[in-house]
């Protein structure tokens, strides 16, 4: 599907879709408690339902409500006879259960797109390796056979942060203790932040000192009742929408937050945008915003809507510590500077950066998908400012995260034209 959008300034009020990152933890935290857990405030995207999906294969039950979903968990990890996971394209879904699985101690097979495992997996391939259990990656999918064991795990910290949250959910599980050490630069600890506090919200016991995780064995998850909160990575695309255009109020998002894309409130403040806290969230103003140097190590996934705030910012902007854009559903650095260029904007990229001269509108055009939720809704994010429409090819990459996207654009009065190929 192609969407083309005419430019325009939106307003109004729009209800941010709830975390995915937050989803994923509960539904698999819920998903290991035996007995009925209710988590409210969700969304089936792409992503959630290959999570879903996933732990059905261990004999959850699932009753998905509109807006609720039923979780009945089970207390022991035993794969069906059909042992394909089938992950989507979701990271989080397969670095989150590589772990998790393997305590069945059976055969599994992760099967997903090809994107998906172009994607790093080494570090559970060189553990797996360590433990002589078997890790064979293909083009389309991965193979592991054989259960972790309780021990010392060192896992780098400036790869992924999915990789030590997937080994947090499985290790309270094992009969021993357990300790990981993350070592070099601990990037998105956040991320790993959220999931000690979904796994503590689960009964699971997990202490942390100087990036050492102490993890105590033969641990029980607890059923759960939650409401997962608004999702400011989400939130992001609506700000930049309200600072560069007209006034936009972004509700079911709390005052303050657990999630690494928090950060954008720090982002705005920096580049001198205006927003007011409301009751249920927070208000956007068109704003004249000022280029600054943004570090986004901890909070990679907000870069290429922060892209399109600073490249109509005063003066000269960085985007840095960015490597880690490389691996996302695109080349995350290499689509966003596509996009930009594509925008008419004066922007240079290195290995880790975008340097990004700002200016006072867009050109608009067509523009690629790359495949990549977050390039879909930064390149409409940008269409507020355009001289001409914008066409983005393959828009259906939304699905991955955010289905109502464009039905919410539409609610704030954007003009959008649905094509088929």
């Amino acid at each position: 599907m192609n969407v083309l959008i005419k430019p325009r300034k939106l307003t109004g009020s729009i209800s941010v879709p709830p975390s995915k990152s937050l989803s994923h933890r509960m539904i698999i935290a819920a998903s290991l408690a035996k007995g009925k857990s209710v988590i409210s405030n969700i969304v089936y995207s792409e992503d959630v339902l290959a999570t879903i999906g996933a732990m059905e294969k261990i004999g959850v039950k699932f009753i998905k409500n509109p807006n609720q979903l039923i979780v009945n968990g089970v207390s022991r990890i035993a794969v069906s006879d059909d042992n394909f996971i089938e992950c989507n394209e979701s990271g989080s879904t397969l670095r989150f259960l590589i772990p998790l699985l393997s305590l069945s101690r059976q055969k599994i097979v992760f099967t997903g797109k090809k994107s998906l495992f172009q994607r790093p997996l080494g570090i559970y391939e060189n553990l797996f390796g360590t433990l002589n259990l078997q890790f064979q990656k293909n083009e389309d999918s991965l193979i592991v056979s054989g259960s972790l064991v309780p021990g010392e795990y060192e896992i780098p910290g400036n790869v992924s942060s999915q990789f030590i949250s997937g080994l947090l959910f499985a290790l309270p599980l094992l009969k021993g203790d357990s300790k990981i050490t993350v070592t070099s630069p601990f990037e998105s600890r956040q991320y790993v932040d959220m999931t000690v506090s979904v796994l503590k919200s689960a009964g699971i016991e997990i202490s942390e000192k100087n990036q050492i995780y102490h993890i105590r064995g033969s641990q029980t998850y607890e059923p759960i009742q939650t409401r997962i909160e608004g999702d400011f990575s989400q939130m992001a695309f609506f700000a930049v929408m309200g600072l560069i255009g007209a006034e936009i109020e972004c509700t079911n998002i709390p005052e303050t937050s657990i999630q690494p894309d928090f950060q954008i409130l720090d982002f705005i403040r920096k580049a001198k945008g205006q927003y007011v806290k409301t009751e249920t969230g927070f208000l956007f103003k068109p704003s004249q915003t000022s280029g600054n140097i943004y570090d986004v190590s901890q909070s990679p996934d907000i870069a290429p809507v922060l892209a399109v705030l600073i490249s109509l910012s005063h003066g000269d902007s960085r985007i840095e510590n960015a490597a880690r854009l490389k691996f996302k559903e695109s080349n995350r650095l290499l689509s966003t500077y596509n996009t930009l260029r594509s925008l008419g904007v004066e922007v240079e990229m290195t290995d880790d950066a975008l340097k990004i001269t700002g200016r006072p509108d867009f050109e608009g055009g067509v523009f690629e998908s790359y495949g990549d939720h977050r390039i879909v809704m930064s390149a409409a994010a940008a269409s507020v400012r355009c001289k001409k429409p914008v066409l983005i090819r393959n828009a259906e990459a939304v699905q991955k995260s955010y289905p109502d996207f464009f039905r919410d654009l539409e609610s704030l009065g954007a003009e959008i034209t649905y094509l088929e190929e």
